[in-house]
């Protein structure tokens, strides 16, 4: 038996046999032929290695809880244990989320209440109650890991890793704005306009703008900064699927907000009712193959309600019953992986400002939100795609 002594604790280093491999039980027999190198230390302060070479990342157990949530090979269990501080995560958090197909997820009234509540208070009501718990926090929170210059809540599009995300924000948003077409004295509709970046950029070039969301705490933000700016932004507190109006856009844009409106013949047909014919949307977010997959860690702590990431063929399905038509369809996973790896940097360098601003367990529910993603895009199992949409113009060949 190899030990090391640190201070008066014997660190346990024999994989499966060892005491502290018999503590963490089925985990250690799950785990005991591992390819990503990690080490497990126990609330007695033993050791346990799993893996070839040195460890990439470190799970501390603070107490009994956090080392039934481990044995339990249950990662919704983990994710609650992590966020109440019986277990700790360090080193490079995109490895832990290698192992994750080895654990289970089974938390049925979780996956009930996302589908049963819409059917009981509505699809608007569950969304306004999805969109608070996410973004209602003070937007000091989300600008400690967006980028400061360009504010702008999803990806940027990136021509190599070497980039800032401004670099890569600013790229999207001039890729947007040629694809748009848009011009000075152009109208557009910015559903859920976040922090302002894309306002911002738009209205600098002569663009009218008017954003439309369900985030208080977005509306009482861009207020301020228009007028700080001199900008006459229009702010509409309201449901996408209830807005009203007489006005027609030149544009309508649409950044990483389509997967929390998964009803897409809903959506499109708002799309039509707004939009100018002979104009185009920009549409682009996270997507996966299934419709409604999502971790129970992130339907309690992330997204509630029945948010979903993009499902391109089911999408494209509904838009082929409309008048509209994709007349671009880019994929562009790296370009959020790189994104999503530089808020997770930015998010732990704020660490200290976070916790203290903002609490221990909105920093730990978002750090693990974080990582999560960047490896989901790394690893291929989350896509991102942008889309660009044309309404045609049927008067102007009639």
């Amino acid at each position: 038996m190899n030990t090391n002594v640190v201070g008066k604790e014997s660190r346990l280093t024999t994989a499966g046999g060892s005491p502290a491999g018999f503590m963490l039980g089925r985990f250690a027999r799950a785990f005991s032929k591992v390819s990503v190198p990690f080490e497990v230390v126990l609330p007695n302060g033993s050791v346990q290695p799993f893996g070839q070479g040195a460890p990439s990342f470190t799970v501390t157990l603070r107490n009994k809880n956090g080392l039934r949530a481990l044995m339990s090979l249950d990662e919704g269990r983990f994710g609650d244990a992590y966020l109440a501080g019986d277990i700790d995560l360090d080193g490079d958090l995109l490895r832990p989320f290698e192992l994750r197909s080895s654990m289970g997820d089974f938390h049925p009234v979780v996956t009930i209440w996302r589908f049963l509540q819409p059917l009981l208070t509505g699809q608007v009501r569950t969304n306004r109650s999805a969109i608070s718990s996410h973004y209602d926090i003070d937007p000091d929170f989300f600008l400690s890991f967006l980028d400061p210059k360009t504010p702008c809540y999803t990806q940027g599009v990136y021509a190599n890793a070497e980039e800032t995300l401004d670099v890569a924000t600013t790229r999207k948003f001039a890729y947007c704005y040629e694809k748009l077409g848009l011009k000075p004295g152009d109208h557009i509709l910015e559903i859920g306009p976040g922090w302002g970046a894309w306002f911002e950029y738009a209205a600098a070039r002569g663009v009218k703008c008017t954003g439309i969301t369900i985030s208080q705490a977005s509306v009482d933000y861009l207020t301020a900064k228009g007028k700080r700016l001199g900008y006459d932004w229009e702010l509409i507190f309201s449901d996408l699927l209830h807005y009203q109006t007489d006005q027609k856009y030149d544009a309508i844009v649409i950044m990483g907000v389509i997967e929390h409106l998964p009803q897409y013949d809903k959506v499109l047909a708002k799309f039509l009712s707004l939009l100018k014919p002979g104009k185009n949307i920009f549409l682009d977010g996270s997507a996966c193959t299934k419709k409604y997959e999502l971790s129970s860690y992130m339907v309690k702590y992330i997204y509630p309600g029945n948010h979903s990431f993009l499902v391109l063929h089911d999408f494209l399905e509904k838009l082929a019953e409309t008048p509209l038509r994709a007349t671009e369809i880019l994929n562009d996973s790296y370009s959020y992986f790189l994104t999503f790896q530089q808020w997770a940097r930015n998010f732990d360098a704020h660490r200290e400002a976070v916790i203290e601003r903002f609490g221990e367990f909105n920093y730990r529910r978002f750090r693990l939100y974080l990582w999560g993603a960047t490896y989901e895009f790394l690893s291929g199992s989350l896509d991102c795609y942008r889309l660009i949409i044309n309404y045609p113009d049927t008067s102007a060949t009639a």
